[in-house]
């Protein structure tokens, strides 16, 4: 009678190496392309949120200075009630737009900053009026961005005026940097607005 002969002990060792080898490749495979598949899904994010941030700041852009009459531009005023000629008011060194255009409920306040502080891209809406000197006030704003997941690093807004005989309107440039906290996903991109024509002598 011959007697079965079994694994020896250097066989099984060698066949539970390659085992653990096997599924340490597999699970490597795995976990990269999860990590590549979550890093597409976060850059995806910011970038939703970023378009969705310029479009708002644009066509809000495009519609200051409106006026339902037809009549005269709207435009922010210095405390003195002297009209301050640019439809959209900036301040570059706080990084700032204020405008002002009609709708059917009446003028529409509205305010873009950055808060450096909080690393937030914020927006403010009202329907009471503000003046060049009291624009710009980060209370009561509210994030234009995810704020939970998403940082701006960067946010600066420079205008140049365009001149003709007869009006002049702005150019305005808007750059903004964002990431993902905690997360090496980022993104930065620039808009240039030009913004409705005014004329020098209204």
């Amino acid at each position: 009678m011959k007697h079965a002969k079994g694994f020896s002990l250097i066989e099984l060792l060698i066949s539970s190496a390659v085992g653990l080898l096997a599924i340490g490749i597999v699970g490597s495979v795995f976990l990269s392309g999860h990590n590549a598949a979550n890093k597409r899904s976060l850059e995806l994010m910011l970038q939703q949120d970023v378009n969705d941030a310029f479009r708002l700041i644009k066509e809000d852009i495009l519609r200051a200075g409106y006026a339902s009459s037809g009549n005269n531009t709207l435009r922010l005023f210095f405390s003195n009630g002297i009209s301050k000629a640019n439809t959209v008011y900036v301040s570059s060194a706080i990084n700032c737009l204020a405008y002002v255009y009609d709708t059917p409920d009446g003028p529409k306040y509205n305010e873009v900053m950055y808060n450096k502080k909080d690393e937030k891209l914020v927006y403010r809406s009202s329907k009471n009026e503000i003046r060049t000197d009291t624009a710009c006030v980060i209370s009561g704003a509210s994030s234009l961005l995810y704020e939970k997941q998403i940082a701006v690093s960067d946010f600066k807004v420079i205008e140049e005026e365009i001149s003709s005989a007869r009006a002049t309107s702005q150019l305005i440039n808007i750059t903004l940097a964002a990431e993902i906290r905690s997360s090496a996903v980022s993104t930065q991109k620039s808009i240039q607005i030009k913004t409705r024509n005014w004329h020098k002598n209204e």
